[in-house]
């Protein structure tokens, strides 16, 4: 990082001009790019409809953006070693209005496509960046709240999404909403006027490792969304990727990184919480049009109002954070999880009421935890390692969302028939919901074993850094 010294010789660490304004903009965008892949699902049914199109290809909407934002955000968080950050904003943000500015006049399905493959590799930059900024000129007794923040704007973000998604759509049409995604570009001046200065100096860029990495994880995701088992043969490229990176100086991840037990323990809790996350995102719509009979738009204002309460706690959790630490953070995270998907597994039957409530408890976890984790590796790992540790801490949770909606789609597509009643507590016929939420349930108590032992390793003072 670049440091300016005083008349007296003495190292000032440079800061942001106005944190107001960048968290603004930041909070704009982190919305916008989380409601990027959720409102676009409400539309899935007009855009097959306009082009006459395949349910195969018209997941390809949602699929194809998923895909080159998770890699997105493995490759800004690199590129911040070679590149100002302020730079790669403008980057990012230009790359959005071109993708938006496409799908406002897309009149082919493939057009529509490209213009979802330019958008993601614009809005990965948002929270690779964002995260990385506050790392690096964010005092240690503000991070949590710089982070709750941020939060807040994803958790409303997914709340939010599909209500807006589905109003446009219904009224403006699906076009309308690259629209909303063309106001994150306006934010381009606040990021220049507040981001500090940097003068990068030139070191070596690992673009074969980069490749490897892309090819073999794009492979991995698309088999994971398509269930197409061809793209298991790109896999073999992360065993050329994990070779590449142990035989090659200034690898694009550092070997030791991805051997740390702490450091794996950690992108473990994150791929299970965010399997657990994007399978309530999945399950709960259906299943309130299931059993409750809601309409699209009342499935969005059901949800919306607990987006709405977690943002809010979520400012306040940050706070908290930076007083009593990330490890009591995550703990009560996952322990309330924990029990929100017990409570959506046992009685998500008895009313939309019911839902609301535990959707609320469901989010407000999340949020803990997501702001946790980075705030861990923050502390934990050199400045040089959290870029493409936090990049690949990212791209394992994006992993485990893609892969909870893949197992969740299955066990409902097995209905009642192919399945037996898991938890008995639930007393309605529709009983495959609960199995599905069953198995979320095991997975947070799972995921508090791999807690435990990383408060094990805490309570050690056996920092990430140390095994490095």
């Amino acid at each position: 990082m670049q440091t300016v010294r005083s008349k007296r010789g003495k190292e000032i660490k440079p800061t942001l001009k106005n944190e107001n304004l960048f968290f603004g903009a930041l909070f704009l965008n982190v919305l916008i790019t989380v409601m990027n892949t959720t409102m676009f699902n409400v539309a899935i049914p007009s855009i097959t409809t306009q082009f006459n199109l395949t349910a195969t290809l018209a997941s390809w909407v949602v699929t194809s953006y998923s895909v080159v934002f998770a890699i997105g955000t493995v490759m800004y968080g690199r590129l911040t070693g070679l590149y100002p950050i302020k730079r790669l904003f403008t980057i990012g943000l230009i790359l959005l209005g071109i993708g938006s500015t496409i799908g406002i006049l897309a009149d082919s399905y493939y057009l529509l496509i490209v213009a979802r493959l330019i958008q993601a590799a614009g809005t990965s930059s948002i929270s690779a960046l964002g995260m990385i900024v506050i790392t690096r000129y964010i005092p240690e007794g503000r991070k949590g709240a710089a982070m709750g923040k941020v939060a807040a704007a994803s958790t409303l973000g997914f709340g939010l999404g599909p209500l807006v998604g589905g109003l446009l759509t219904e009224y403006f049409g699906w076009r309308f909403l690259f629209v909303v995604s063309l106001i994150g570009v306006l934010m381009i001046p606040f990021y220049r006027m507040n981001v500090p200065n940097e003068e990068r100096p030139k070191e070596h860029f690992d673009f074969n490792g980069l490749f490897y990495l892309c090819i073999g994880a794009i492979s991995l995701l698309l088999f994971i969304t398509t269930e197409n088992v061809v793209f298991l043969l790109g896999i073999g490229f992360l065993l050329i990727f994990w070779y590449h990176i142990q035989n090659t100086q200034q690898p694009f991840i550092a070997p030791s990184l991805m051997k740390s037990k702490t450091y794996l323990t950690i992108i473990a809790i994150g791929f299970l919480i965010f399997f657990i996350n994007f399978s309530i995102l999945f399950i709960s719509p259906l299943l309130l049009a299931s059993v409750h009979e809601a309409s699209v738009a009342r499935i969005g204002f059901i949800i919306f109002p607990g987006a709405i309460c977690s943002a809010l706690l979520s400012i306040l959790i940050g706070k908290l954070l930076d007083r009593i630490g990330v490890i009591p953070i995550i703990g009560g995270g996952i322990l309330l999880m924990f029990l929100a998907v017990f409570l959506f597994s046992s009685y998500s039957y008895l009313s939309e009421w019911t839902i609301l409530f535990f959707y609320l408890l469901s989010s407000l976890s999340f949020a803990c935890i997501t702001m946790g984790l980075p705030n861990f590796l923050s502390n934990s790992l050199k400045p040089d390692q959290f870029p493409s540790g936090f990049g690949i801490l990212q791209l394992l949770q994006f992993f485990g969302g893609a892969t909870g909606v893949s197992v969740s789609g299955k066990i409902l597509d097995m209905g009642t028939r192919e399945s037996l009643q898991i938890n008995f507590i639930w007393k309605s016929s529709n009983y495959v919901y609960s199995n599905a939420y069953f198995l979320l349930m095991i997975l947070a108590l799972i995921a508090g074993i791999v807690f435990y032992f990383l408060k094990k390793h805490e309570s050690r003072s056996t920092l990430l850094s140390k095994e490095m």
